[in-house]
């Protein structure tokens, strides 16, 4: 059916308004190119009243439903519309809301109406529901991660202003070694056997550590960090059991996991993480273009009268671009790899933050291109074979000289046996 200027998608299809409270909704029926007809009624977001607008919807034979992204109040309409055969549509109100005269919620829900009758709005990408509740999952996980890495601080800041500098001689001290010297301090363990208990691999350090373990912290600082410290492993118990559920709902998807993690800089906790927001298709996303411009990692589009104006990256998903982000410092810390000479490139001309936003861009672009070939990432720059010598050699001659194959001279040289 054509109209005097647009094309009719839906000759049936409804507008809501959302509210924490309250849904206005408002029909556009347009039947055998005859004058439209609009009706309109309010309903309760609690169960009754999604269940009276289902059942309106359904009389008038809705074809489909377009909303807003208000907040999270939008999940409920949304979710009950898929329960209900109902083609929901969920739009950018950024989009929809430029129109002058548009004071109330009847207003509102009509002209939501007109947008998804005649198409004027591309819906936003919502993966299906299962990949919605893992997302939820996922992002409280990075929560308690980030309360973790609070907490973490707090702890590294009692002891440093006990005048235990540990941090400065151990890489990690909440690593085994770390850990036990924390749990010394905690119990006002004598220095001598918390410095008994360490492993070899401290062996260098031992001087260091026995001069820091000289100053003793409080009572004070003691029961303060006995805390942080219960807190700290009640978290990590957490978030262990945050990454069962995740790695058991992408069950399915471990293939494609595994193919992520061959991109540097992305590991398994990462590579969950990418495949729950965008979704298990590909086919919301025509081109790695539009996957870069929906995660707002690409740059900005604003041009007018031949002027380039600010050409910062838009706000798109972010939950996806934090991931890519930190995907990105490790890879550009990744040496012989295409993304470290990028970066290091970029960081002369455009500064460090602009560099690493660039390279995760790329890494998106990549992620693209690997789970659409279903094929492993190869960076150009890398010499595999290299790689692998480098890392299994030492592996390989120690299992030559246990089982005699290879024997060492005098002066160093290995020889095969017989040789």
């Amino acid at each position: 059916m054509e109209t005097d200027k647009f094309h009719v998608i839906y000759s049936k299809a409804a507008g809501i308004d959302v509210h924490k409270m309250q849904l206005t909704v408002s029909l556009s029926l347009c039947e055998d190119k005859a004058s439209r007809q609009v009706k309109t009624r309010e309903f309760s977001t609690l169960p009754d009243g999604l269940k009276a607008m289902v059942s309106w919807l359904k009389e008038h034979q809705i074809e489909a439903a377009v909303m807003e992204g208000t907040g999270i109040y939008w999940i409920s309409p949304f979710e009950a519309l898929e329960d209900a055969c109902i083609k929901p549509l969920l739009v950018n109100a950024r989009q929809v809301k430029q129109l002058k005269g548009r004071k109330t919620d009847t207003a509102d829900s009509i002209w939501l109406a007109r947008v998804c009758q005649f198409g004027l709005c591309s819906p936003s990408h919502v993966p299906p529901r299962k990949f919605r509740e893992l997302r939820e999952i996922s992002r409280h996980r990075r929560r308690l991660v980030s309360r973790r890495s609070s907490v973490r601080n707090k702890i590294q800041r009692i002891i440093d202003r006990g005048g235990l500098r540990i941090g400065g001689i151990l890489s990690d001290i909440f690593g085994a070694n770390g850990r036990r010297i924390i749990n010394g301090i905690m119990n006002n363990v004598p220095s001598n056997q918390i410095i008994a208990s360490l492993s070899s691999h401290v062996s260098p350090k031992l001087d260091d550590i026995e001069n820091a373990l000289d100053a003793k912290l409080t009572d004070t600082d003691r029961f303060i960090l006995k805390d942080l410290m219960s807190e700290h492993d009640n978290l990590e118990q957490r978030i262990e059991q945050f990454d069962r559920k995740i790695r058991e709902g992408l069950c399915e998807w471990a293939e494609e996991i595994d193919l992520l993690q061959t991109i540097p800089g992305i590991d398994q906790t990462s590579a969950c993480a990418i495949i729950t927001e965008i979704g298990p298709d590909l086919g919301a996303f025509p081109s790695p273009q539009h996957l870069a411009s929906w995660s707002g990692l690409c740059p900005g589009n604003n041009e007018s009268a031949g002027k380039r104006k600010s050409s910062r990256s838009r706000t798109g998903s972010k939950a996806l671009k934090s991931v890519l982000i930190e995907c990105a410092h490790g890879a550009a810390r990744t040496k012989d790899s295409q993304f470290h000479f990028q970066s290091k490139m970029l960081m002369i001309r455009k500064g460090y933050k602009k560099a690493i936003v660039a390279t995760a861009h790329k890494i998106l672009r990549i992620i693209y291109a690997v789970l659409r070939d279903g094929k492993p990432y190869y960076d150009p720059q890398a010499d595999y074979e290299a790689l692998m010598i480098r890392r299994n050699a030492p592996r390989w001659i120690n299992m030559l000289k246990k089982y005699g194959v290879v024997v060492e001279d005098k002066t160093g040289l290995l020889r095969a046996v017989g040789a």
